[in-house]
């Protein structure tokens, strides 16, 4: 033990008394030339000097540029510690990384991506002590002034093991990266030569709309949303576990809180079988907060598109799962949403999407071909007791009631909105019982219409403000833009309705023909009594408009004036 002992005050005396005997400076034209024969052009404008604890070299005033100009960057001050037992190691040919401490002292970067300006990255402050590759924790600080005055700061403590040249292990305790006011923290190990992660990530409560102002910085073009509320967003949190298995089955369970709403992401990845599935899955959603800005001419959907990414870049089997048990947009509740959708090599199929909506339900099943250079799809859909006086109840200008059932059957093809609807075909049907339109009375109308034919008076009478019909149904067709209504048909009293209608898809403008027939003298048991002359006679009725408009319709012209003419004599 004494010869030991001995023996490492010789070496450290002899370390000791080398450090004071030899300049290091004298070295400085060695070291610039060996670095420029590794592609990298160094300047040392200050002086070297030695450190004892731990052994190392302390240089000041360093510049340096790469061989391809991509990066250059210097620093006020950098030292290197190299400790005793790391040298022994390497003498033995175990893998060490041979520097025990590492420090940069205000230093400057200037990194230029290919085709773009140049970014430059300051105040550099990085601290690494008890550097090891033998999976011993050391810490480290680094601090730096990104581009665009962002701070950004990491402090960790890490092991880490080495096999030859290779990385086995890494393990990331106490994790914390603060990217100005956003802050991230966690842990994570890796092993079985990185193959096997597991780890946690989460954030303190941030503002998410900050933080796409702070990434538009970097990338001009980011769509930032502009939302009508403006605490939304403002409150963005989340926590995820992972544990995967590069070769294997891997799992990551997230918790995403937004403005208080959690909503938990489960995703199971099998490696081996080429399987990814998503679940997403949350109790109550409000989505009043997130409604656009009036003026805005950004799409806020893009919000949720994150979710659709892991399977749409997937290479191979997937499954995407939605489950709400209530969704509130304005006074609108949607509830037990569900939703299932498979994908494999770019073609995807809902095999179910349904919930209960305005006192009925919906469902509908879709397929869609990403295969072909134009996008091809296909829907079937269906409405089920659906009360049209809770969907109409936010609209001014249109007020109907009754229960419609609906189903359809539609395909079509396109990469844009308007070739997508140009391209539209299928079928379908639908009917409403004991339909009602509220704030128009079309018997009164008819009645006008007969008097004008009839050239009397009708007489006084109180008319309801509404009208009810019996159960209309119809049949419904989609072409080239257009949806088509054909062949409907309802009553009201002792007048058959019937018609035809149009619908542009894209202007939303429409031609509604409707036909009325009086079949009986009397338009009803308390209405007006119909001349003759037009009684078992069709009297059509022109509509036209857009939806949303107020809904106006009037009696054929040609008709009026044919019924209105003298008889020829």
């Amino acid at each position: 033990m004494a010869g030991l002992i001995c023996l490492i005050l010789l070496i450290t005396l002899g370390i000791y008394t080398v450090t004071l005997v030899v300049d290091p400076n004298q070295f400085k034209s060695d070291i610039e030339s060996t670095s420029a024969n590794a592609g990298v052009e160094l300047g040392i404008e200050g002086n070297l000097g030695w450190q004892l604890l731990p052994l190392g070299i302390s240089a000041e005033k360093i510049n340096f540029v790469l061989g391809d100009k991509s990066m250059a960057g210097s620093a006020d001050q950098l030292n290197l510690g190299v400790n005793l037992s790391t040298l022994f190691s390497l003498l033995s040919q175990r893998s060490q990384i041979p520097l025990s401490r590492l420090s940069i002292v205000n230093g400057r970067v200037l990194y230029a991506l290919p085709n773009s300006l140049p970014m430059q990255f300051s105040q550099i402050e990085l601290a690494v002590d008890h550097l090891n590759s033998a999976g011993n924790k050391f810490p480290i600080a680094l601090h730096f002034l990104a581009p665009t005055g962002v701070k950004i700061s990491l402090d960790a403590e890490i092991a880490m093991q080495m096999s030859g040249q290779a990385m086995t292990d890494l393990s990331i305790a106490n994790f914390e990266l603060q990217v100005n006011a956003l802050s991230v923290n966690g842990y994570l190990d890796a092993k079985d030569n990185l193959s096997k992660i597991q780890g946690n990530i989460k954030t303190e409560s941030f503002d998410l709309i900050q933080q796409f102002k702070l990434v538009r910085r970097f990338v001009p073009d980011l769509i930032v949303p502009q939302l009508k509320d403006k605490n939304a967003l403002t409150s963005v949190a989340f926590d995820s576990f992972f544990d995967i298995e590069t070769e294997g089955y891997s799992k990551i369970q997230t918790t995403l809180s937004i403005d208080g709403q959690a909503i938990d992401i489960d995703v199971d990845i099998d490696q081996q079988q080429y399987k990814l599935s998503t679940l997403v899955s949350a109790k109550t959603l409000n989505l009043d907060a997130y409604k656009p800005e009036p003026s805005a001419e950004t799409n806020n959907s893009l919000l949720f598109a994150p979710l659709a990414i892991p399977m749409a870049l997937w290479h191979g089997q997937s499954q995407f799962e939605l489950n709400l048990m209530t969704v509130k947009f304005g006074d609108t509740t949607l509830s037990n949403l569900y939703a299932n959708l498979f994908g494999n090599q770019n073609i995807f199929r809902l095999t179910s999407l349904s919930g209960d909506i305005f006192g009925g339900q919906f469902n509908a099943t879709a397929a869609l071909d990403l295969k072909r250079s134009e996008p091809k799809f296909t829907i079937e859909s269906s409405l089920s007791e659906i009360d049209l006086s809770a969907l109409t109840k936010s609209s001014d200008s249109i007020n109907i009631g009754g229960k419609l059932n609906f189903q359809t059957n539609i395909n079509g093809s396109g990469d844009t909105t308007e070739s997508i609807l140009q391209s539209l075909d299928g079928n379908g049907s639908f009917s409403v019982e004991q339909p009602s339109y509220l704030g128009l009375n079309l018997e009164q109308t008819l009645c006008n219409a007969a008097a004008i034919f009839g050239g009397k008076p009708i007489p006084k009478a109180t008319w309801s403000d509404n009208t009810e019909l019996d159960d209309l149904s119809a049949n419904l067709r989609f072409n080239k833009g257009r949806l088509l209504i054909s062949d409907y048909q309802t009553k009201l009293a002792n007048i058959d309705i019937y018609g035809n209608a149009n619908l542009n898809l894209s202007s939303l403008r429409y031609s509604l023909n409707t036909t009325a027939l009086a079949t009986k003298s009397t338009s009803s048991a308390k209405g007006c009594k119909i001349n003759p002359m037009i009684v078992k006679r069709e009297i059509p009725f022109r509509c036209k408009g857009a939806l949303g408009d107020t809904f106006k319709c009037k009696p054929d012209n040609n008709l009026i004036q044919t019924l209105l003419l003298p008889p020829v004599l």
